[in-house]
């Protein structure tokens, strides 16, 4: 029966689709048929986003880079075959191969049967001009044959090139490997890296496009077909979703361009909405042809799947039953091969890494990064695995490992939570020997830990889903990932509601509604709130009710209803206290005392952040107490007392960076920075702006990372170490996308155009004060804007005299 790849070419009157089941080549990459193996195939038109990596193929094939083989292996799909024709015909152009380039398609992955190496070397031989009656009968004959031929080319200086494409095993091309010195090369392109004893060859892996470059792909094909197709330039945003749903791999946006240009009516956002369903993406991406054989990515990815043995197919399969993204070698060893978490391990993740190895060869995984023991699976892979996992769910015994993998995450998660709670809580917390190493796997584990939810709710486990919620969300917001917490809490809700834990309930709705006040979304938090509250009795006055109050209070204050807010603090505060909640009731005093600072009643609201403080200290919670001191040193400072101020930052600023909670930490290293400053004491000031910076960077927080690295570069420009300066300030300047207003990117240019001049760059100097004044004045920084443009006209004032004194100097 022939394969899906030879009907692909077969049906060669579909220009888009010509070679899409091959995988390896673009839309608009055919345009004829198939040459014959001693001629390479047409390139394609646009090789769009692999500058990076045809530079590199290119200097491996030029003379005098010692490599005689070269492989470009990669997913299939990825664009192995586009690559290596592309490189092809450049080496061709610039001269390297005088002696020609011979072409060779060796079906590794055909079910009707691959290429042999004796059969490759023979097609080869009549490539180089041996006329049937001249080749050897017997295959080492052939072998012996080929080599001499190469060997005479290469003394009459004419260089071959040996294009071998779509090999299957290292057995394929051991033999057409060039003779020894510089003369010829080989080249490979394999969904396998080929790594074998026998045969060594530079490996060049082929990932799959950005995401620009991907979007470009299609625009381009939808281009190519009809240049006045409206939608690359009426619909980018809807093109890279498109893109993204593909997976940026270039056969399924091959086949995703072939969609949308079979159907110019077709708008790239509904494609885009068709494939953002999951479960029915793969078949969408895995058309037919006219005589219904199998085409796309599910052909592709079916070719090579069929040649795994059978442990590593049933692992690739149960990888799927992973939650998320990646996943560790310890938790897949766990869940696959029931290694014991709690003991040694080591034994059985050897065995599981060298199956993960084999199916990375195999283009299905990737350890990502190299060394890490984390494995990733492209998404369009994961569906396919997943497909095929359905049909294998008994054998596989699934729904065991589903289990595992779920219980190895639970453990793990609480054992971190434990370090995470005021007082270490159970005894997982052992398992990790400090909350920084806690930290650093829930930061390594969060994507797929906000996949756990979810899973447990499809299984109908609401009190497991319950329980692990809890325990995420303290890590959550620590992190302020509240749009995981959001997500997580409002499925955790909604399990509590259905099995009528109504505590619970209102619980994770208090959650959600502190995360939208966070994220600025004061209107709907206040509106949760409100309801929430409605939903306790008169009668009712216990935790719940209060923590409400209490969240009801900080919204209040957000949005500068301060009478609203000082009196839900102050009655949460009651209640906390009629309930000896020591915890809650520490915090209540702080929320009412920042309230009355804010009103102008600055002693009061000290004396009140000063009982805060003193009750958390009691309560035994370092973290609470240290924002409370942060909240009392603001007040302090309000208050016309900058040395306790100081005092009582620098205390809690301790706390923050000891426990890892990178956005306090650089909330108070500005504030104190600045205050710092203010008070002459530059070079302290200098190094908590520092480290706040990199604590802002840590956190995710680019705007306030670049606003802190223009302080810094002014201290730094005061000191008068000026290349340091401008270090700081072009550091800033690469934030400036993120900057919510123009103000820092303005400051940041203003001190590099100082920094400039101070180093004797005065055009440079002139240009960047020049920039600095328009962007002052789009900010509305009229003063600054003047100033700005005074510096710049002095630059050049300086520059011309600079110029008039060093030319009278050389006409002396």
């Amino acid at each position: 029966m022939a394969s899906s790849k030879q009907w692909a070419r077969a049906e060669g009157d579909a220009r888009i689709q010509q070679f899409v089941v091959s995988g390896d080549y673009y839309a608009g990459a055919g345009r004829g048929h198939v040459p014959p193996p001693r001629a390479l195939p047409e390139a394609p038109e646009a090789l769009v986003g692999r500058e990076r990596e045809l530079g590199e193929l290119l200097a491996v094939l030029e003379p005098g880079s010692g490599a005689r083989a070269v492989v470009v292996t990669g997913l299939a799909g990825v664009g192995k075959s586009a690559l290596a024709v592309t490189a092809s015909e450049r080496a061709l152009e610039r001269g390297w191969f005088t002696g020609g380039v011979l072409f060779l398609s060796l079906r590794g992955y055909d079910p009707a049967g691959a290429v042999g190496a004796g059969q490759a070397v023979g097609t080869l031989l009549e490539g180089l001009g041996v006329a049937d009656a001249e080749l050897p009968a017997d295959p080492d004959g052939r072998l012996a044959r080929y080599r001499s031929e190469l060997a005479a080319r290469a003394g009459d200086g004419r260089r071959v090139l040996v294009v071998a494409d779509d090999a299957g095993d290292a057995a394929q091309v051991r033999d057409l490997v060039p003779p020894g010195g510089d003369a010829h090369r080989l080249l490979v392109t394999s969904r396998d890296r080929l790594v074998a004893p026998d045969f060594t060859a530079r490996v060049l892996d082929l990932e799959v496009l950005g995401a620009d470059a991907a979007a470009e792909l299609v625009a381009d094909a939808l281009r190519r077909v009809r240049p006045e197709d409206p939608r690359p330039g009426a619909e980018p945003r809807a093109l890279a979703e498109v893109a993204g749903h593909c997976g940026r791999l270039p056969l399924a946006l091959s086949v995703a361009a072939a969609v949308l240009a079979g159907d110019p009516g077709l708008r790239a956002a509904e494609l885009a909405r068709q494939l953002a369903d999951a479960r029915t993406r793969l078949e969408a991406l895995s058309p037919r042809d006219r005589a219904g054989i199998p085409m796309g990515v599910r052909a592709a990815f079916g070719l090579s799947y069929a040649r795994l043995p059978a442990e590593q197919a049933r692992l690739l399969r149960l990888l799927t039953a992973l939650p998320g993204p990646d996943c560790a070698l310890r938790t897949i060893a766990f869940a696959l091969r029931g290694a014991d978490v709690r003991r040694d391990w080591k034994a059985e993740g050897a065995a599981v890494r060298a199956l993960l190895a084999a199916l990375a060869r195999a283009g299905f995984v990737a350890e990502q990064p190299t060394g890490s023991d984390r494995w990733r699976m492209h998404d369009l892979v994961r569906l396919y695995a997943a497909e095929r996992a359905e049909e294998n769910a008994g054998e596989d015994n699934r729904e065991e490992i589903v289990d595992r993998a779920l219980q190895v995450y639970s453990v793990m998660l609480h054992g971190a939570h434990g370090h995470l709670l005021p007082k270490k809580a159970g005894p997982e917390a052992r398992w990790f020997p400090d909350l920084r190493t806690a930290l650093w796997w829930l930061d390594e584990e969060r994507a797929n830990l906000v996949q756990v939810v979810p899973s447990y709710a499809a299984l109908g486990r609401a009190e497991d889903a319950i329980g692990f919620s809890v325990a995420l969300c303290a890590y959550l917001f620590r992190r302020r990932l509240f749009e995981d917490l959001i997500v997580t809490c409002r499925i955790a809700a909604e399990e509590a509601r259905r099995i009528g834990d109504e505590v619970s309930e209102r619980i994770f709705t208090g959650e959600v509604g502190t995360a939208l006040a966070e994220t600025s979304r004061l209107e709907e938090a206040n509106v949760l709130h409100e309801q929430l509250l409605a939903s306790y009795g008169e009668e009712d006055n216990g935790i719940g009710k209060a923590m409400t109050l209490a969240n009801l209070a900080c919204v209040s204050l957000a949005r500068g209803e301060l009478e609203e807010a000082l009196a839900a603090g102050e009655q949460a505060l009651s209640l906390f206290r009629a309930l000896d909640a020591r915890g809650e009731e520490g915090e209540a005093l702080a929320v009412v005392g920042v309230v009355l600072a804010e009103q102008g009643r600055t002693e009061e609201g000290v004396a009140m952040l000063e009982q805060a403080v003193a009750v958390l200290e009691e309560h035994g919670d370092p973290l609470r107490t240290a924002r409370a001191t942060a909240h009392l040193a603001g007040a302090l400072q309000e208050a016309g007392r900058p040395g306790e101020a100081i005092s009582e930052y620098q205390k809690a600023l301790l706390v923050f960076a000891s426990m890892g909670d990178w956005h306090q930490q650089s909330t108070v290293a500005l504030h104190l920075g600045m205050l710092l400053s203010r008070q002459g004491r530059s070079l302290e000031a200098l190094m908590v702006l520092g480290e706040g910076a990199s604590a802002a960077e840590r956190a995710g927080e680019r705007d306030k990372e670049g606003f802190m690295r223009v302080r810094v570069g002014d201290g730094l420009l005061s000191l008068s170490a000026v290349a340091d300066a401008v270090e700081e300030f072009e550091a800033a300047l690469r934030l400036r996308e993120h900057a919510t207003d123009y103000g820092w990117p303005a400051e940041a240019l203003h001190g590099l155009g100082r920094a400039y001049g101070r180093q004797g760059d005065f055009v440079r100097s002139a240009a960047a004060h020049l920039e600095a004044a328009a962007l002052f004045r789009e900010a509305g920084w009229e003063t600054s804007a003047a100033r700005a443009q005074k510096a710049y006209e002095a630059a050049r004032r300086r520059g011309r005299r600079w110029w008039r004194r060093l030319r009278n100097r050389l006409r002396r």
